[in-house]
């Protein structure tokens, strides 16, 4: 088990090597979902606020497509794990992911007009996130820069770049 200090930079390499295998061999890169356990396996609590910034947070400041949670059939063993199970989606989990969501949208809307994801230009700065501020408003993404959907392309994926289709 790692200690906590190293938890983020786990989740950087692995996401960074993944991003380079998706550019392996492609015009355009390919989707990279990260993959979470909602809970810690040794002791089955669910993921604190902290571990979800070190796992979710550091995804989708990376430029992960998505994140796939899983767990086991134990979330659902018993009427009372059940509610534990709610009590978190509805608690912790859900509003840090609605928070994360609504700041990477506004960062794409923002940063890479809507055609592109925003991912760190250091994926080492470890401060930088894409989270809403307190208050709900939005950062300044300087920290970011813009990874293109196909068919985009440039520094804030404003040119259009012919598809296979298109360019025959």
């Amino acid at each position: 088990i790692l200690p906590p200090a190293h938890h983020q930079a786990f989740v950087r390499h692995r996401l960074e090597e993944a991003f380079r295998v998706a550019l392996a061999g492609h015009p355009h890169p390919l989707p990279v979902l990260a993959y979470a356990r909602l809970t810690h396996r040794s002791s089955g609590r669910f993921l604190s606020q902290d571990d979800l910034v070190q796992t979710i947070g550091v995804s989708a400041a990376l430029g992960a497509t998505g994140v796939v949670l899983w767990g086991d059939l134990s979330f659902s063993s018993s009427e009372k794990k059940c509610w534990h199970l709610h009590d978190y989606l509805v608690g912790t989990l859900g509003p840090y992911v609605i928070n994360t969501t609504r700041a990477a949208m506004a960062c794409s809307h923002q940063r890479c007009h809507g055609h592109g994801r925003c991912a760190r230009r250091d994926p080492g700065q470890i401060e930088a996130f894409l989270h809403l501020r307190p208050d709900g408003s939005f950062g300044d993404w300087k920290s970011f820069s813009c990874r293109c959907y196909w068919g985009w392309a440039g520094p804030t994926c404003q040119e259009r770049r012919p598809g296979p289709k298109e360019a025959a």
